[in-house]
């Protein structure tokens, strides 16, 4: 008997062989000559931003040698792409402009603290640590794909009733939290909006809260499911999600951007795969969008103010960019000179502590913290923290190692876990999830993504409760 030849796994098929020697020797030799091009000055800088992206460089060719085409859809490829982008542009800020911006940045309490240029680089090659070390750990945990978690299964629609109870649960959600809120005039005001209820309906405005960002990724989720269909309502959802959360906050962009994401993840998986450059050219975009809204929102919205500051000072990267700097930096400094103020224990255990609902989590929260001793009359914390802060508080540099090594073991873990289940709905909402809030892990601790227990679960429940009850469908 004459066997046939099995046909080679597709997903082995689709994935190249980049990782030769003579693309090593190559690109060695690409970064050693870049590094003699840079000014003797701007060296300390220049040097551990560009060790940073060749990490990203190594990184990138050994991932693709693994996953083939889903490179751009790996959690843990987007995670060291803003890992990334939070290194290389403060770099570049201060290699190009300096430290003389406009008020109230990141940037200027940056330049109050009076750096050299050798301390700025110091604190850099701590973030090229973090980098290399969440690149490790997720290499080690990410195992290759097998063809059938390559290709994209056939989706189950979803019960157009379905759909439509989680458009009207976002409805009842936004319209309830905004009955409740104060009237509110500013960004500051809206982080205060309902500082004046008291305990009970505190606890109302947090249960709907939780319904309405769950009922959004799970909106978006359903809806991919059936793309053919819904194509142009899942635009329209998109861009109403965004409009409105950017002018109720007053332009903040973090769920704008998360929602986004979350979009992109699922017409990756869902519908076509996205190549690196397409997600390159996605990414600088949305970069671009978001340095512009900060400039609009700090100018109170002034069309013809922006106009002129852009005139005069020139475009810039957001000040977001270098708020996770600010904080390492000016901590890892405290630290070195012995000048840090009590750490509670309990501190170092807030990411569990926080999953318990209904409970305003202040007193131990890093952020209050850091603000209750350095920004005593802020009306809310005003600097955000993340890992590489977090790691001066207890351990410094070898904290920050183990630190980034547990991130992108966990990132790579949930890729794993999430390629067996891609064809159910819910492993769908958790991934997008993960996939878009992993932003917040660089910016409050590697532990953030536990909270969608708290952030997913109420949707989850409700709309379990309501197909059970009314629609006997399957999701």
């Amino acid at each position: 008997m004459i066997r046939a030849i099995p046909a080679p796994s597709t997903a082995r098929a689709a994935r190249p062989r980049l990782a030769g020697p003579l693309l090593w020797i190559s690109s060695l030799l690409v970064f050693g000559g870049a590094a003699l091009a840079i000014p003797a000055g701007q060296f300390p800088v220049g040097a551990p931003a560009l060790v940073s992206l060749y990490i990203f460089f190594a990184f990138s060719v050994l991932l693709v040698n693994k996953v083939g085409d889903n490179a751009f859809g790996e959690v843990g490829f987007l995670y060291l792409a803003l890992g990334l982008a939070y290194t290389v542009l403060p770099a570049l800020f201060f290699m190009a402009l300096g430290l003389e911006t406009s008020e109230g940045t990141a940037w200027e309490r940056l330049a109050l603290l009076l750096p050299e240029s050798s301390e700025l680089g110091r604190h850099l090659w701590r973030h090229v640590l973090f980098l290399f070390g969440v690149a490790v750990g997720y290499l080690l945990v990410r195992r290759s794909m097998t063809a059938a978690e390559a290709s994209i299964p056939p989706p189950h629609p979803a019960h157009p009733l379905v759909i439509s109870f989680v458009i009207a649960l976002i409805v009842v959600s936004i319209g309830i939290t905004t009955l409740l809120s104060a009237p509110t005039e500013s960004y500051i005001d809206h982080y205060t909006r309902y500082d004046h209820l008291s305990a009970g309906p505190k606890m109302v405005v947090h249960l709907f809260v939780l319904l309405k960002t769950s009922a959004y990724y799970i909106l978006i989720a359903l809806l991919f499911r059936d793309y053919r269909r819904y194509r142009w309502t899942i635009v329209f959802s998109v861009l109403a999600i965004c409009g409105y959360e950017t002018v109720y906050s007053f332009g903040s962009r973090i769920l704008t951007l998360t929602i986004i994401l979350a979009a992109i993840c699922m017409y990756h998986y869902k519908v076509r795969k996205v190549t690196l450059r397409q997600g390159a050219v996605g990414f600088l975009s949305i970069a671009a969008l978001f340095s512009a809204i900060e400039l609009f929102r700090s100018l109170e919205f002034d069309l013809s103010a922006a106009r002129e500051a852009v005139a005069s000072e020139g475009a810039g990267p957001a000040a977001e960019f270098g708020a996770v700097f600010f904080t390492g930096f000016h901590l890892y400094s405290e630290r070195e000179q012995g000048s840090l103020p009590p750490r509670e224990l309990p501190m170092f255990f807030n990411d569990a502590l926080s999953l318990i609902p209904f409970v305003d989590h202040v007193d131990w929260h890093p952020q209050y913290w850091y603000a209750r001793y350095y920004f005593p009359d802020a009306a809310v914390p005003p600097e955000t923290m993340g890992p590489i802060a977090d790691s001066a508080l207890w351990g410094g540099e070898i904290d920050l190692l183990f630190r980034s090594l547990l991130s992108g073991a966990l990132y790579g873990w949930l890729m794993n876990w999430y390629l067996r289940r891609q064809s159910r709905w819910w492993a769908s909402v958790i991934y997008a999830y993960c996939f878009a809030t992993c932003v917040m892990t660089l910016k409050y601790s590697i532990l953030y993504p536990l909270g969608l227990l708290k952030i997913l679960l109420p949707g989850f429940v409700v709309l379990w409760a309501f197909n059970r009850l009314f629609v006997r469908s399957r999701l």
